[in-house]
């Protein structure tokens, strides 16, 4: 079986390269072990932004108009 038992499918990562909760080894490792188990992992890395960084709401609806198929 392709994927983690009970896991979404999808998952949207983002992470400021100045987050001081959050080391960048956590996400990379995350996302790293999220797509070797076959999930769909959308992530970024916010250049000099913190904790919680997520700069661009517009793409996070059309990310998830992409995965539903249901868009504007």
């Amino acid at each position: 079986t392709q994927g983690c038992e009970g896991c979404a499918q999808y998952w949207w990562l983002r992470q400021g390269s100045s987050d001081t909760d959050t080391a960048l080894t956590v996400f990379a490792n995350l996302a790293t072990s999220l797509e070797n188990q076959g999930q769909d992992v959308n992530s970024w890395l916010y250049w000099d932004a913190g904790h919680g960084a997520d700069e661009d709401p517009e793409a996070f609806v059309a990310w998830i108009g992409e995965i539903t198929g249901y868009s504007r």
